[in-house]
């Protein structure tokens, strides 16, 4: 992979994980509250029982990291679909 490619990935998949990350955001907070019926807790205010405050930063933690997941999947097959080449996650070894 080239240079320019390399660039256009990181671009591509950068853009595509902030909005996945915004509009996650957004979701998980109306979740919260039309289960709740409150808007969500500000986490670092110490007035917030720190149940509250750790439900709130799971739910989040989980709606993101689940919607990382699915958007790198996206930008990975639409990466091979418009190049005909493997996406640059492909090569990316995360074995523990």
């Amino acid at each position: 992979m080239d240079f320019s490619h390399k660039i256009v990935w990181q671009l591509y998949s950068a853009g595509v994980a902030a909005a996945a990350a915004l509009v996650t955001t957004k979701a998980v907070s109306a979740g919260w509250s039309f289960v709740t019926g409150e808007e969500p807790p500000e986490p670092n205010d110490p007035h917030v029982p720190t149940g509250k405050a750790a439900a709130w930063v799971m739910a989040l933690a989980v709606g993101v990291g689940l919607s990382q997941v699915l958007a790198n999947r996206m930008v990975a097959n639409r990466w091979e679909s418009f190049t005909g080449a493997p996406s640059p996650l492909r090569s990316v070894n995360l074995r523990l």
